[in-house]
């Protein structure tokens, strides 16, 4: 059964739930204007009898994980994948200077379940005769203890007398190490049998899949029932309850809300073994670096501040919850800044105001001016080359509503929609979606991404590689015919190794960095100096870069003169192979510092020129280019 959805009845958030002896479909619907929680009755056909609606606002953020589902607070909204109920029964995930720490409270009793120097997310819970089951997905290896990029689903049990247990064998088709398109098992949902038996149901990186656990042990890792298997943006949970023998499924994919029905788990209880609740853990593999050098900004009054600003989460098409591209920037790889930017209509999926208010909430929960910065974003999807491509949209007010493709599909309708309150639109992988080059406002899109896991779109056959061969869309044809612009990188991460092939590093959000000379850690010091083309791009690791102009304008600035002295410094984790200047007719000054850190100087009559630092390790950083007016 398919409840489909259209532009006027956009349906999410499916919550299963037996209420006076009857099934019932919760979920959040939009129609373009407002939002209800809906409440379906359903027959044992699953066919919907009736429906009534419980609530009605301007925006409902999510529904909890219950077997009493409700609409979440706002002030609840951060915390919206860490908790799930069921019966008098809790259990929520706390995150402690990029450590987890799982909890079950059972009759007011606090039992601690799981803690490692990982990050655990989207907690489930089955309460059994013999305990509870608990479901979580994280992202420590089993093998190596090391914290990895995917995510996979852990089983923990706590019996009545509050020992915690696990599985005693090993789950079948764990890969943390795949690399094709289906990657990782998240967002569980845990069912147990009358016998004991044990259903799990979770996420994929584009599929739904269940996996049963008994006395035989775990079987295969199966698709759900009626998915295509193809890549697109769905849900992130399967709600089930459990009628007699019978299983009952709910879940969002991309034509709508899906009812199933599939047979109860049976096979007996598993075989269980105490588990260690304190697990060791050891560091991220991909975390680069900083220069051991001082900051060359710091001459200046300023501070580079590296961050990633472009990726995504199972709220689109990428994995895992909101928070984790939060976590992951702050506790792994030690950034200053950071922004989830999922897609706000795409492959079936739209963000609404009640789920752009959850992204919201969760940026707002990270962001501690002073020590970590965290920007509201999202990606405006426009349709490729020769359509508009794709935009980040980085919003300067909280009250700010999301510009959708849906309704403002051409690149002059996003800017002219961005233009009052001032936001900053960035075109990215100009060189396969296309660069909207007839749209570019310098005023509301300072800075374009040139680098990410899908390639440098620099100039065509960049070293560094490049998705799609949209030749008259590279960087340097379009600052050739005039446009200005800035430099910034970003991983466009969506949380797969080698980005499912496509990607040139194991860890994907290391493919691009953005570094800004900020005059503060805050928003509006991160925002202000990618305005003022105050910023850089990275391929991903964190190098030092300052440009200078006659002595102390900056890289982004726009001097009127026939030539002017250019002064580059720029340091590495690793000795510099090249420092270089490069215009629109190629290399313009060349030094070769043999350190990790050297200064190139040159006069420059070109008429805009950016500089280019390369590490012995292949590692790259470009600045914003200086412009000359003649």
């Amino acid at each position: 059964m398919i409840l489909p959805q259209s532009p006027t009845r956009y349906a999410r958030e499916a919550r299963l739930a037996i209420e006076d002896g009857e099934l019932r479909l919760h979920c959040l619907v939009w129609d373009g204007a407002r939002e209800r929680h809906e409440r379906a009755r359903l027959d044992t056909s699953l066919e919907v009898v009736s429906v009534e609606a419980l609530r009605e606002d301007a925006a409902l953020v999510a529904l909890t994980v219950s077997d009493r589902p409700r609409v979440v607070t706002r002030e609840e909204a951060s915390a919206v994948d860490t908790v799930a109920e069921a019966g008098d029964e809790r259990v929520w995930i706390t995150h402690e200077q990029g450590a987890s720490r799982v909890i079950l409270v059972r009759a007011g009793v606090r039992h601690e379940v799981f803690f490692a120097r990982c990050t655990a997310m989207a907690p489930s819970l089955a309460i059994v005769p013999e305990g509870t089951w608990i479901a979580f997905h994280h992202n420590r290896r089993e093998d190596t203890g090391e914290a990895d990029l995917t995510k996979w689903i852990t089983l923990r049990f706590v019996d009545r007398e509050g020992r915690v247990h696990a599985p005693a064998e090993p789950m079948r088709e764990l890969d943390r190490d795949a690399s094709g398109e289906e990657q990782g098992f998240e967002f569980p949902t845990i069912v147990g049998g009358s016998d004991g038996s044990v259903a799990l149901f979770g996420r994929g990186s584009h599929r739904f899949f269940r996996q049963d656990l008994d006395a035989r042990g775990w079987s295969a890792r199966a698709p759900l029932p009626g998915d295509d298997g193809t890549w697109g943006c769905r849900g992130r949970r399967v709600s089930v309850v459990q009628l007699e023998h019978a299983l009952v499924l709910a879940r969002r994919d991309k034509r709508g809300l899906v009812l199933s029905r599939m047979e109860a788990p049976t096979g007996g209880a598993p075989r269980l073994v105490p588990a260690d609740v304190v697990l060791e853990t050891r560091p991220h593999r991909d975390v680069p670096v900083r220069p051991r050098a001082s900051d060359p900004a710091g001459a200046h009054g300023l501070r580079t501040l590296f961050g990633d600003i472009h990726q995504h989460s199972a709220h689109s098409d990428g994995c895992g919850a909101a928070a984790e591209p939060y976590l992951r920037a702050r506790h792994v790889y030690g950034d200053d800044f950071g922004a989830l930017s999922d897609h706000e209509s795409f492959l079936g999926k739209r963000i609404g105001p009640g789920e752009w208010a959850l992204l919201r909430a969760v940026a707002d929960a990270h962001d501690e001016p002073g020590r970590f910065v965290a920007l509201h974003a999202y990606e405006w999807t426009g349709r490729m080359h020769p359509g508009p491509g794709h935009k980040v949209v980085y919003p300067v007010s909280a009250a700010h509503r999301i510009v959708s493709r849906d309704a403002e599909p051409t690149g002059q309708g996003l800017l002219a929609a961005l233009r009052e309150e001032g936001a900053l639109a960035v075109p990215h992988h100009v060189g396969w979606t296309g660069a909207d080059e007839a749209a570019h406002d310098e005023a509301l899109q300072p800075v374009w991404e040139i680098c990410s896991c899908h390639g440098c779109y620099l100039s065509e056959g960049h070293v560094l590689g490049q998705r799609g061969a949209l030749v008259d869309q590279m960087i340097d044809r379009v600052l050739s015919r005039g446009r200005r612009f800035g430099f910034i990188a970003c991983s466009d991460g969506h949380g797969l190794l080698h980005h499912h092939g496509v990607g040139r590093k194991r860890d994907p959000f290391r493919c691009g960095l953005t570094a800004v000379l900020a005059r503060e850690v805050s928003r509006e010091g991160v925002l202000e100096a990618i305005r003022a083309r105050r910023c850089y791009a990275t391929s991903g690791v964190p190098i030092f870069l300052d440009v200078r102009a006659d002595g102390d304008r900056p890289m982004g600035s726009v001097l009127r003169a026939t030539s002017i002295t250019v002064r580059v410094h720029a340091a590495g984790a690793c000795p510099l192979r090249e420092i270089a200047l490069v215009g629109p007719d190629g290399l313009i000054a060349r030094a070769v510092p043999n350190a990790t850190e050297g200064v190139l100087q040159a006069r420059v009559e070109a008429s805009w020129s950016y500089a280019r630092v390369v590490q012995d390790d292949g590692e790259m950083a470009w600045s914003s280019p200086i412009f000359l007016e003649r």
